[in-house]
Parts: C-alpha cells; structure tokens; sequence
C-alpha cells in the first residue's frame, strides 16, 4: 500500500536509492535547461550569438567543457554563495550534514570571502525570518528599504557571479566528476545527500539567469522575456521540472495527491521556493509559496522583471497539472504584491474537474 501523503515531508526522510536518483536527474536537468537556452536563442539570433551568450554565463564553455563540468562549476559557485545567504536554501540547513571538501576546493581569494563572510556572524543571524516576525517594511518607507534591498540582492549576485568567473576563470575542477558521484553514491548520509541535492537545485535555476543576463546584454529585455517564456512554456522546461519528481519518487496517478508529491520533489519548486502543501480530499490541494527569489530581489526594485517571473508561473502552474490529468484546474488564490515582507508570496489551488 503507498505511503499517505505527507504534506512536510523532508527531503533527507526519502529513501536514500530516491535520494541519488533525484541528483542525479537534476544534474542532468541543468544540461537539459542549458541546451533548451542554447537552440532557443540559435534559432532567433544564429549559432554565433548563441555560443557568445553561453561563453558570456559560463567561461569553461569557450573552452570546451562539457555538461558535468559546467553543472559542478555552478554546484561549486552556489556552495560559496549560501556560505554568504544561507537563506538561499529552501528544503534543508547548512548546519544539517557536512557537504563534501571537494566543493570548497580551489576557491583563491573567492573562498577567503566567503569564509571571512561566513566567520562574522552565525547562520541564524542570516537565515530566513519566522513567519511571525514583524513585518520589514510596510507602506511608502517601507517600499524605500525594498528597493534598497532589492538593488542590493541584484548587484551583490551580479558581484559574486562576476567574482567567481574572475577567480576561476578556465582552471579545471579541483576533483575528478566520477570519483565526485561514485562518492555521493556510496558514502554520503541521506541528510549530506539533501543538502547537496537543495544546492544542486539551486545551480540548476541558476542557468536560467545567466542565459537571461547575457540575451539582455545582446539583445535588450523584452528578447530575454520573451526567450524565457518560451523556453520555460512553450519549449517545456516548466513540465520537465516537474517531470523530474514525479519520476524520481515513483508517482502514479492522474490525482491531486499525485500532483502534490510531484511538486513535493521538482527541483525548479521546493528547490528554490519555501513551499507549504495541502491536500483538502482527493479533488483539491493548495500550494503556498511563503518564500520566492524572484519576488525578495525584484519588489520595489524591477517591478517590469517581477511581473514578467510571474507572468511566467500564471501560465507555468497549470500546465503541470495539465500534465498529470487534463481534468485538472489551476487558479491562482494570492498574487503579488505583498502586503510586508511576511506576507506570503503566492498561493494556487489545483482541482480535479468532473467535467471533461
């Protein structure tokens, strides 16, 4: 008989044989999203803007790196960054397990910065507020202190972006991939192998960035807008990710709960959004997402790039439904903008239809 669905179900509770599988998908979801980027901008701008663009977000490119090595120099560059922002992770904590030396390998003066950065003041001065908390900011100061904050997310990303490429530039990876994965395979604890999946995640959505930043450096925002909505709608990265969790935690079923536990393990979800989950029976589950990137750097700051994330997610979120069972409905129960900073970010109630 399957297990209930349990709706706060950690990652490190999965069995540890779903664990590796659900890396190792993701790995190679980062290579599918990077090549997805790559023939949509080939086929707007031609081969040659498109090998710029993907040189310009990932050096090693130029030289002829493949898909491993490109997806663990990112693995490699998120590590660093939530050493910065723990908050960054969603689904486990960085004090939870020990990830492995080999991420924290060949920094030069990146590392320092991170570990000096690290040194000054605990993970729980950095991490997430409670839900409870006061709210950060409310009305026209408040919007004052967003757009200062959100100028400083977004130049303090582009730094450390900027800062890695400059510090690694086209050196090798400090470790062999294989031995890297035979390891994580073999002798990482289902909590390690949580934790390096939430990070994982994260250097997957990071791909997304770097093709958008550089088809906005060549070809201005609204090409990068619409080149994300294609290559997340219409050429189906949104239903890969979700793909991704079904696949890798055995679901079956056209049902909400089967819905639910996809999203419970997709990547591109609970890998970067604070997620809560609710099942009210077997025709109705709703999605609240306390938590999102794209709303904590762009409000008060790009009001034009959040409208245009979540322009993505109106027509994203019920195409993953639709991809379990045509009979499912999605609509959108809370939009932004935020009412503070402790309002949640969005909310979505999926339902089974009866009618066809």
């Amino acid at each position: 008989m399957p297990e209930r669905f349990r709706p706060g179900k950690k990652a490190h509770e999965l069995p540890r044989d779903t664990l590796v599988d659900l890396y190792r998908r993701t790995v190679a979801a980062h290579g599918s999203l990077r090549r997805t980027w790559h023939t949509a901008v080939a086929d707007a701008h031609g081969p040659e803007i498109a090998e710029q663009a993907a040189a310009g977000g990932w050096p090693r490119a130029a030289a002829g790196a493949d898909d491993r090595v490109l997806f663990y120099d990112d693995l490699r560059f998120i590590v660093a960054a939530t050493e910065l922002q723990p908050a960054m992770l969603t689904i486990a904590r960085r004090d939870q397990a020990t990830l492995p030396e080999e991420l924290s390998m060949g920094r030069s003066w990146f590392g320092v910065l991170s570990r000096g950065r690290a040194a000054g003041g605990s993970e729980r001065a950095t991490a997430r507020k409670t839900r409870d908390a006061s709210p950060a900011w409310v009305g026209s100061p408040g919007r004052v202190k967003g757009r200062l904050r959100g100028v400083g997310l977004q130049l303090g990303f582009a730094g450390l972006l900027a800062a890695w490429h400059k510090s690694q530039g086209n050196k090798p990876l400090p470790f062999e991939v294989e031995a890297f994965e035979r390891k994580m395979e073999h002798d990482l604890s289902p909590k390690q192998l949580a934790l390096l999946w939430n990070h994982a995640a994260l250097a997957y959505m990071l791909g997304t960035d770097r093709w958008y930043t550089q088809v906005q450096k060549r070809c201005g925002d609204h090409e990068a807008q619409r080149l994300e909505k294609e290559v997340w709608l219409d050429r189906g990265a949104a239903e890969h990710d979700l793909q991704i969790g079904i696949d890798a935690t055995g679901v079956q079923g056209g049902t909400i709960e089967a819905l639910l536990r996809g999203f419970q393990f997709a990547p591109g979800e609970v890998g970067i959004l604070d997620v809560e989950f609710e099942l009210d029976g077997p025709t109705r589950g709703v999605l609240t997402h306390h938590k999102c990137p794209a709303l904590d750097r762009f409000e008060h700051f790009d009001d034009t790039r959040l409208k245009h994330c979540c322009d993505i997610c109106i027509a994203g979120m019920p195409l993953s439904g639709e991809l379990l069972n045509p009979k499912i409905r999605c609509k959108p129960l809370k939009l932004p903008p935020r009412h503070d900073s402790n309002d949640i970010a969005c909310q979505w109630e999926y339902t089974l239809s009866e009618s066809d």
